[in-house]
């Protein structure tokens, strides 16, 4: 795939400006109406086949960050409950640390990632590098290491929101996806978690890439 720009250095700011939480001051709109790109409007209106576990609520475009991201709040799909717990596979980096970022002692919260829901008890996965996304559609799976023991929760319960960006036009896309018989909107090239702990705990921010 033809990058076009650094991917992650469009996610300016924090990730909760990028969903459109506004924990502090409010910030202004912009005068013209916010809008998503073509592909990102195709996800919004048909999620990504790897998140029909959960059940979607569509955040509307905040118009503050490029228009070809796409936030859902994310649900129980059986008793509709909206506070989850988030689990990974964490590792402890050691010295000297072999990973972009972390430092030895650092904890590497490593995907898979399932959400186990407070109301009803009910895990599914949520995100998966290795099967989800450009990547894991096309390549067989992204370059973030993945772990396979040791699972375990890495944050209480909390309000959950994802967002997914879509760097490649609609049209590459729909041509990716049909030859592989999915859909376009399981082609997003970024995916970003954030759950709100409901302690008052800072919140966790998680981003990948995906192509």
């Amino acid at each position: 795939m033809n990058r076009r720009g650094n991917l992650i250095t469009r996610l300016i700011g924090s990730v909760a400006d990028l969903i459109g939480v506004e924990p502090r001051a409010a910030v202004a709109r912009p005068a013209t109406p916010a809008a998503w790109s073509p592909a990102a409007a195709l996800a919004a209106e048909r999620p990504p086949s790897s998140l029909s576990a959960f059940a979607l609520s569509t955040r509307p475009p905040s118009g503050r960050r490029a228009s070809d991201s796409v936030s859902f709040d994310v649900a129980c799909r059986t008793c509709a409950g909206a506070h989850f717990r988030v689990f990974a596979f964490p590792l402890i980096a050691p010295d000297p640390s072999p990973y972009y970022g972390l430092e030895p002692g650092d904890t590497f919260n490593r995907p898979p990632h399932r959400l186990a829901c407070e109301g009803c008890g009910e895990i599914h996965t949520l995100f998966d590098i290795r099967t989800d996304g450009y990547d894991g559609v096309l390549n067989g799976g992204g370059a973030t290491e993945s772990g396979d023991s040791g699972e375990a929760p890495i944050v209480g319960a909390s309000a959950v929101t994802i967002t997914l960006i879509y760097n490649i036009e609609l049209d590459e896309l729909q041509e990716y996806a049909s030859e592989e018989g999915r859909h376009p909107s399981d082609l997003f090239d970024a995916f970003v978690l954030y759950a709100l702990p409901l302690d008052g705990s800072p919140p966790l921010e998680l981003v990948y890439e995906c192509a």
